[in-house]
This record gives structure tokens, sequence and C-alpha cells, in this order.
């Protein structure tokens, strides 16, 4: 995609929040700290004429190169309407005025699901180390909106149309996180392909479930998306019976051996055999423990 003149300006166009979010039990993401920097948009990474949740660009922020994934809004109602009776009936239970039922963006809306991912692999200190670094959410303010439609033939952001009818000081700012820019594409080979493994095999254990482990979700062996990620503590596995739940938590495992297929990966490495591995080792140590007692 060629390169477009970056539209800059300062602080004043930001709205910076400055509390954690979502705004429910950790884990949460904070938000970006040089917020008052100036803000230079370079170019636009991703394809705006796909149906995803967001769009991704190059931006400077105070001279500093990144990419700032900007999320269009999340609609609650399809989500809501997949509820059956006993699911809905659960969710409305109140816990200090909180209820699940009136907050399901906290848990389903793609901005929240990287927050709420990246907020867990910050507090285990592996932010940088198993998916490519965040550096915390940024509030823009709407005002941007038209100007980066224009300059980036942007296919909408899934705003309520009543919002149209506000000036747009008046319309609710668009949300964004801001992430290391890393542009190279991933080599496919053995080695690279066992570090992403041992990446993803981290992340299950401190209860991150990507649920969208493909290649273009990858940048240089790093993963770059969390937004359909399903983080512990979720509402989905108080819900869902045990057999589905371990079907979720599997789905990452499935999709990381037949990506190695797709993209023609030379190795005998396998994500649920490692996972097959790892039950052994428990047997048996489960089974010499009980020997010694």
């Amino acid at each position: 995609m060629p390169r477009r003149k970056g539209h800059s300006r300062q602080k004043q166009g930001l709205r910076a929040a400055r509390i954690p979010l979502p705004s429910c039990e950790r884990p949460n993401l904070y938000p970006f700290l040089n917020n008052k920097a100036s803000l230079e948009f370079i170019r636009l990474l991703s394809d705006p004429t796909k149906d995803a949740d967001s769009y991704v660009f190059e931006v400077s922020i105070g001279g500093k190169p990144y990419a700032l994934k900007a999320f269009k809004y999340y609609d609650r109602e399809e989500d809501e309407l997949a509820l059956d009776e006993s699911e809905r009936e659960f969710l409305s239970q109140s816990i200090d005025g909180y209820t699940a039922l009136d907050h399901l963006d906290h848990y389903f809306d793609p901005f929240y699901n990287e927050c709420r991912a990246y907020g867990r692999l910050i507090e285990e200190n592996l932010n940088g180390q198993v998916a490519v670094r965040c550096h915390g959410y940024m509030m823009l303010s709407a005002e941007d909106e038209d100007t980066l439609d224009n300059q980036f033939e942007m296919n909408g952001w899934n705003r309520l149309p009543e919002e149209y009818d506000e000036p747009p000081s008046k319309r609710q700012p668009l949300r964004a996180i801001i992430k290391d820019l890393v542009l190279e594409d991933t080599d496919w080979t053995p080695r690279v392909a066992r570090r992403m493994l041992s990446h993803l095999k981290t992340m299950r254990k401190h209860g991150v479930y990507v649920m969208d482990i493909k290649p273009e979700n990858y940048k240089g062996g790093m993963l770059v998306d969390f937004s359909i990620a399903l983080t512990e503590p979720h509402v989905v596995f108080q819900l869902k019976p045990d057999f589905q739940i371990q079907s979720y938590k599997n789905r990452d495992l499935g999709a990381f051996d037949e990506m190695m297929r797709d993209q023609k990966v030379k190795t005998t490495i396998r994500a649920f055999r490692v996972r097959n591995e790892d039950t052994m080792r428990k047997l048996r140590s489960s089974a010499k423990s009980g020997s010694q007692a």
C-alpha cells in the first residue's frame, strides 16, 4: 500500500483516560504513558476493505515509531441474543451492583479482549516476551474520524447512526492500543516454530487463549492480535459445560498445527503432542508420588 502523507496533531486532539480498562475484575490495561506527545499517522497497514474489527496504522508518537490499532465500536446485540435463558439468568446476578449481563462488552468487545490479554501478560512480566510489546491504550478524539476516513479511505467505525447527528466533539472517542511496530514477515523455520509454540504454551499457562491462531496474526514470529482472545477469569468459562470449555481451550493447539502444515514448516513438533506429553509427565509424577506415600 503506498505511503500517505502523515496527519499530525498535538495533545489537545486526545482524550487521555487515566484508568485501567475494562472497569471490571483484573486483568486490565493501563493507558499509554506518553500521551502528551505529538501523534502523527504515517500510513495504514491493514486492509480497509476487509470486514475487520479494527484498523492498524504506523504512527509516530513523540518522534518514535509505533503501531496503533484503532478499534471499531462493539455491537453487543449479537452476543446477547446468543445467550439462552439459564445463561442470561446467571449473568444477571449482581455482585456489588455489577452484573456481567449489563457489561458484556467487558468480555466480548475486541478492544477489551486485547486490554485483558495484554493486562495479563504485563502482570506476569511477559510483555514483549511471548507477543509483540504493548504500551497501553489511548483514546483518540472523535474529531479525528473524518480526517482518517478521508486520508486513508476507511470503511466505517460501526458507530450508532444517531451519533452522527452530534458534532464530532460530542461523539464517543475512538479507542486504540499502542504496540511496538513490527513490519518484518515471519520466517517460517523449525527454530521459529518451536519458539512460537513455546510462547503459545506460556500464554495458555497464564490463562490467555488467543482463539485466532493464523499466519497473518504473526509478525516477525511474534503474535500481534488478541481481539477475540479469552482471558481468565472469563464468563464463557463460567457458562459453558466442561467439554465445551476444553474445546475452546484446545482450539489454539489445533490451529497452530494447521498453521505449520499450511506454511509447510519441516518440523516434527506438534502442539497436541506437546500437550499429551505434558499430561503424561504429570501422570507419571503423580504415580511416582503415590508409590512413595
